[in-house]
Protein backbone atom coordinates (compact mmCIF):
# COMPACT_ATOMS: atom_id res chain seq x y z
CA UNK A 1 0.00 0.00 0.00
CA UNK A 2 1.22 3.51 -0.85
CA UNK A 3 2.54 5.42 2.16
CA UNK A 4 2.34 9.23 2.22
CA UNK A 5 4.06 11.29 4.89
CA UNK A 6 2.38 14.71 5.20
CA UNK A 7 4.10 17.51 7.09
CA UNK A 8 2.53 20.85 7.95
CA UNK A 9 5.50 23.20 8.10
CA UNK A 10 6.38 24.97 11.39
CA UNK A 11 3.95 24.73 14.32
CA UNK A 12 4.00 25.51 18.02
CA UNK A 13 6.81 27.93 18.80
CA UNK A 14 7.70 28.25 15.11
CA UNK A 15 5.04 30.38 13.44
CA UNK A 16 6.72 30.73 10.04
CA UNK A 17 5.75 33.80 8.04
CA UNK A 18 2.62 35.91 8.43
CA UNK A 19 0.72 38.66 6.71
CA UNK A 20 -2.62 40.46 6.63
CA UNK A 21 -4.06 38.39 9.45
CA UNK A 22 -2.79 34.97 8.30
CA UNK A 23 -0.16 32.92 10.14
CA UNK A 24 1.80 30.33 8.20
CA UNK A 25 1.82 27.52 10.76
CA UNK A 26 -1.99 27.64 10.89
CA UNK A 27 -2.51 27.68 7.11
CA UNK A 28 0.03 24.88 6.61
CA UNK A 29 -1.93 22.73 9.03
CA UNK A 30 -5.26 23.60 7.41
CA UNK A 31 -3.93 22.41 4.04
CA UNK A 32 -2.48 19.15 5.37
CA UNK A 33 -5.60 18.25 7.38
CA UNK A 34 -7.81 19.01 4.38
CA UNK A 35 -5.91 16.77 1.96
CA UNK A 36 -5.61 14.03 4.60
CA UNK A 37 -9.40 14.06 4.98
CA UNK A 38 -9.88 13.86 1.21
CA UNK A 39 -7.33 11.05 0.88
CA UNK A 40 -9.18 8.99 3.52
CA UNK A 41 -11.47 7.51 0.85
CA UNK A 42 -8.48 6.07 -1.04
CA UNK A 43 -6.51 2.91 -0.42
CA UNK A 44 -3.48 4.71 0.99
CA UNK A 45 -1.64 4.81 4.31
CA UNK A 46 -1.08 8.27 5.82
CA UNK A 47 1.21 9.56 8.52
CA UNK A 48 1.01 13.22 9.60
CA UNK A 49 3.90 15.01 11.30
CA UNK A 50 1.35 16.97 13.36
CA UNK A 51 -2.42 17.28 13.59
CA UNK A 52 -2.53 20.30 15.89
CA UNK A 53 -0.55 23.41 16.75
CA UNK A 54 2.47 21.81 18.43
CA UNK A 55 6.20 22.08 17.93
CA UNK A 56 7.56 19.11 15.99
CA UNK A 57 11.30 19.03 15.47
CA UNK A 58 12.19 18.93 11.77
CA UNK A 59 14.78 16.19 12.20
CA UNK A 60 12.14 14.15 14.04
CA UNK A 61 9.79 14.36 11.05
CA UNK A 62 12.54 13.50 8.58
CA UNK A 63 13.68 10.55 10.68
CA UNK A 64 10.13 9.30 11.07
CA UNK A 65 9.52 9.41 7.31
CA UNK A 66 12.83 7.69 6.59
CA UNK A 67 12.25 4.87 9.08
CA UNK A 68 8.68 4.41 7.84
CA UNK A 69 10.00 4.29 4.25
CA UNK A 70 7.34 6.63 2.93
CA UNK A 71 6.66 6.55 -0.80
CA UNK A 72 6.54 10.35 -0.66
CA UNK A 73 7.39 13.02 1.89
CA UNK A 74 5.16 16.04 1.22
CA UNK A 75 5.75 19.30 3.10
CA UNK A 76 3.30 22.20 2.92
CA UNK A 77 4.50 25.79 3.40
CA UNK A 78 3.53 29.36 2.52
CA UNK A 79 5.91 32.07 1.39
CA UNK A 80 6.70 35.54 2.70
CA UNK A 81 8.99 38.39 1.60
CA UNK A 82 9.86 41.92 2.71
CA UNK A 83 8.68 43.22 -0.68
CA UNK A 84 4.90 42.75 -0.84
CA UNK A 85 5.02 42.68 -4.63
CA UNK A 86 6.42 39.13 -4.60
CA UNK A 87 3.64 36.68 -5.40
CA UNK A 88 2.82 33.23 -6.75
CA UNK A 89 3.23 29.51 -6.11
CA UNK A 90 6.31 27.30 -6.48
CA UNK A 91 7.42 23.79 -5.58
CA UNK A 92 10.83 22.42 -4.60
CA UNK A 93 12.71 19.15 -4.78
CA UNK A 94 16.33 18.53 -3.77
CA UNK A 95 19.19 19.99 -5.84
CA UNK A 96 20.20 16.43 -6.81
CA UNK A 97 16.84 14.69 -6.77
CA UNK A 98 15.90 11.07 -7.19
CA UNK A 99 13.91 10.01 -10.23
CA UNK A 100 10.91 9.47 -7.95
CA UNK A 101 11.13 13.04 -6.61
CA UNK A 102 11.31 14.41 -10.16
CA UNK A 103 8.25 12.39 -11.15
CA UNK A 104 6.39 13.61 -8.06
CA UNK A 105 7.11 17.25 -8.89
CA UNK A 106 6.29 16.77 -12.57
CA UNK A 107 2.91 15.32 -11.56
CA UNK A 108 1.85 17.47 -8.61
CA UNK A 109 3.24 20.88 -9.57
CA UNK A 110 1.27 21.46 -12.81
CA UNK A 111 -2.03 20.62 -11.10
CA UNK A 112 -1.40 22.94 -8.15
CA UNK A 113 0.08 25.72 -10.26
CA UNK A 114 -2.89 25.67 -12.64
CA UNK A 115 -5.21 26.62 -9.77
CA UNK A 116 -3.09 29.64 -8.85
CA UNK A 117 -2.89 30.78 -12.46
CA UNK A 118 -6.63 30.28 -12.98
CA UNK A 119 -7.36 32.53 -9.98
CA UNK A 120 -5.10 35.32 -11.21
CA UNK A 121 -1.75 34.63 -9.53
CA UNK A 122 1.27 32.99 -11.17
CA UNK A 123 3.41 29.87 -11.40
CA UNK A 124 6.92 30.66 -10.15
CA UNK A 125 8.19 27.33 -11.44
CA UNK A 126 9.52 23.94 -10.44
CA UNK A 127 12.63 24.58 -8.39
CA UNK A 128 15.50 22.52 -6.99
CA UNK A 129 16.70 23.59 -3.55
CA UNK A 130 19.08 22.54 -0.80
CA UNK A 131 16.45 22.62 1.98
CA UNK A 132 17.11 20.25 4.88
CA UNK A 133 13.71 18.60 4.38
CA UNK A 134 14.71 17.68 0.85
CA UNK A 135 18.39 17.02 1.45
CA UNK A 136 18.07 14.75 4.47
CA UNK A 137 15.04 12.71 3.48
CA UNK A 138 16.02 9.30 2.16
CA UNK A 139 12.66 8.92 0.45
CA UNK A 140 11.12 10.85 -2.49
CA UNK A 141 10.26 14.34 -1.26
CA UNK A 142 8.65 17.58 -2.36
CA UNK A 143 8.07 20.91 -0.60
CA UNK A 144 5.51 23.47 -1.78
CA UNK A 145 5.36 27.21 -1.13
CA UNK A 146 1.66 27.89 -1.45
CA UNK A 147 1.60 31.59 -2.31
CA UNK A 148 2.88 34.70 -0.51
CA UNK A 149 1.07 35.69 2.66
CA UNK A 150 2.84 39.05 2.38
CA UNK A 151 1.24 39.80 -0.99
CA UNK A 152 -2.28 41.28 -0.66
CA UNK A 153 -3.69 39.45 -3.71
CA UNK A 154 -2.23 36.04 -2.82
CA UNK A 155 -3.37 36.61 0.74
CA UNK A 156 -6.96 37.23 -0.38
CA UNK A 157 -6.93 33.93 -2.27
CA UNK A 158 -5.67 32.15 0.84
CA UNK A 159 -8.74 33.47 2.66
CA UNK A 160 -11.13 32.29 -0.08
CA UNK A 161 -12.75 28.89 0.80
CA UNK A 162 -13.57 28.17 -2.85
CA UNK A 163 -9.95 28.70 -3.92
CA UNK A 164 -8.60 26.61 -1.05
CA UNK A 165 -11.00 23.76 -1.82
CA UNK A 166 -9.98 23.74 -5.47
CA UNK A 167 -6.28 23.79 -4.57
CA UNK A 168 -6.65 20.94 -2.06
CA UNK A 169 -8.63 18.90 -4.58
CA UNK A 170 -5.89 19.46 -7.18
CA UNK A 171 -3.30 18.27 -4.66
CA UNK A 172 -5.21 15.07 -3.98
CA UNK A 173 -5.64 14.53 -7.71
CA UNK A 174 -1.86 14.78 -8.01
CA UNK A 175 -1.36 12.01 -5.45
CA UNK A 176 -4.01 9.87 -7.16
CA UNK A 177 -2.33 10.23 -10.56
CA UNK A 178 1.19 9.78 -9.20
CA UNK A 179 0.47 6.53 -7.37
CA UNK A 180 -2.63 5.37 -9.27
CA UNK A 181 -4.58 5.38 -6.01
CA UNK A 182 -7.84 3.45 -5.93
CA UNK A 183 -10.94 4.18 -3.90
CA UNK A 184 -11.56 1.90 -0.95
CA UNK A 185 -14.22 -0.68 -1.70
CA UNK A 186 -16.49 0.64 1.03
CA UNK A 187 -15.45 3.91 2.63
CA UNK A 188 -18.68 4.36 4.55
CA UNK A 189 -18.53 8.00 3.43
CA UNK A 190 -21.30 9.22 1.16
CA UNK A 191 -21.81 12.76 -0.01
CA UNK A 192 -24.97 14.55 1.04
CA UNK A 193 -27.20 14.93 -2.01
CA UNK A 194 -30.31 16.74 -3.25
CA UNK A 195 -32.52 15.59 -6.16
CA UNK A 196 -33.69 18.44 -8.38
CA UNK A 197 -37.46 19.06 -8.39
CA UNK A 198 -39.64 21.10 -10.72
CA UNK A 199 -38.98 24.83 -10.28
CA UNK A 200 -35.56 24.38 -8.64
CA UNK A 201 -32.47 26.33 -9.62
CA UNK A 202 -28.87 26.12 -8.43
CA UNK A 203 -28.99 29.48 -6.67
CA UNK A 204 -31.98 28.44 -4.57
CA UNK A 205 -30.45 25.05 -3.76
CA UNK A 206 -27.19 26.74 -2.70
CA UNK A 207 -28.99 29.32 -0.55
CA UNK A 208 -31.16 26.68 1.16
CA UNK A 209 -28.04 24.72 2.12
CA UNK A 210 -25.86 27.62 3.32
CA UNK A 211 -23.58 27.47 0.28
CA UNK A 212 -22.59 30.05 -2.30
CA UNK A 213 -23.40 29.32 -5.92
CA UNK A 214 -19.68 29.04 -6.65
CA UNK A 215 -19.17 26.54 -3.84
CA UNK A 216 -22.11 24.44 -5.05
CA UNK A 217 -20.84 24.52 -8.63
CA UNK A 218 -17.42 23.22 -7.54
CA UNK A 219 -19.06 20.31 -5.71
CA UNK A 220 -20.91 19.37 -8.91
CA UNK A 221 -18.49 19.18 -11.86
CA UNK A 222 -21.05 17.08 -13.79
CA UNK A 223 -23.23 20.22 -14.13
CA UNK A 224 -21.54 22.12 -16.97
CA UNK A 225 -23.93 25.10 -16.85
CA UNK A 226 -25.42 26.04 -13.48
CA UNK A 227 -28.31 27.77 -15.24
CA UNK A 228 -29.32 24.49 -16.87
CA UNK A 229 -30.38 21.76 -14.46
CA UNK A 230 -32.96 19.06 -15.01
CA UNK A 231 -35.60 17.48 -12.79
CA UNK A 232 -33.98 14.35 -11.34
CA UNK A 233 -30.40 15.68 -11.45
CA UNK A 234 -28.25 14.65 -8.48
CA UNK A 235 -26.80 17.72 -6.73
CA UNK A 236 -24.00 17.15 -4.21
CA UNK A 237 -24.08 19.30 -1.08
CA UNK A 238 -20.84 17.90 0.36
CA UNK A 239 -17.69 16.64 -1.32
CA UNK A 240 -18.43 13.57 -3.51
CA UNK A 241 -16.09 10.74 -4.37
CA UNK A 242 -14.99 10.12 -7.96
CA UNK A 243 -17.40 7.17 -8.11
CA UNK A 244 -20.32 9.34 -6.96
CA UNK A 245 -19.49 11.98 -9.59
CA UNK A 246 -19.35 9.30 -12.28
CA UNK A 247 -22.76 7.97 -11.19
CA UNK A 248 -24.24 11.50 -11.23
CA UNK A 249 -22.85 12.04 -14.75
CA UNK A 250 -24.50 8.83 -16.00
CA UNK A 251 -27.76 9.79 -14.29
CA UNK A 252 -27.67 13.19 -16.01
CA UNK A 253 -26.97 11.62 -19.41
CA UNK A 254 -29.97 9.35 -18.96
CA UNK A 255 -32.21 12.32 -18.04
CA UNK A 256 -31.06 14.27 -21.11
CA UNK A 257 -31.57 11.24 -23.36
CA UNK A 258 -35.12 10.78 -22.08
CA UNK A 259 -35.77 14.49 -22.58
CA UNK A 260 -34.51 14.29 -26.16
CA UNK A 261 -36.72 11.26 -26.88
CA UNK A 262 -39.74 13.16 -25.53
CA UNK A 263 -38.89 16.12 -27.77
CA UNK A 264 -38.64 13.82 -30.80
CA UNK A 265 -41.97 12.20 -29.95
CA UNK A 266 -43.64 15.60 -29.57
CA UNK A 267 -42.18 16.75 -32.91
CA UNK A 268 -43.41 13.53 -34.52
CA UNK A 269 -46.90 14.09 -33.20
CA UNK A 270 -46.89 17.66 -34.54
CA UNK A 271 -45.75 16.48 -37.97
CA UNK A 272 -48.39 13.76 -37.96
CA UNK A 273 -51.13 16.30 -37.10
CA UNK A 274 -49.98 18.68 -39.84
CA UNK A 275 -49.76 15.89 -42.42
CA UNK A 276 -53.38 14.88 -41.74
CA UNK A 277 -54.48 18.51 -42.16
CA UNK A 278 -52.67 19.36 -45.37
CA UNK A 279 -52.20 16.02 -47.14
Amino acid sequence: MTKLYLRAGHGGDHIGTSGYGLVEKEENLRHILSIAEKLAVYDVELKLARTEDVTVNLSQSIGEANIWRADLYYSGHHNGFHDSRAYGYDSHIYTYPSEESIRAQDTIHPLQAAVWVKWGSRDRGQKRSNFAELRETEVPSILIENGFMTNPDDNELLKNPAFLEEFDQATVRGFVELFNLKLKEDTGVKAETYIVKQGDNMYRIARNNDLTLDELAKLNPHIDDTSQIEVGDIIFLTQPTDFEIEFAEMNRELILCKKKVEEYEETGQQINTLSKKYL
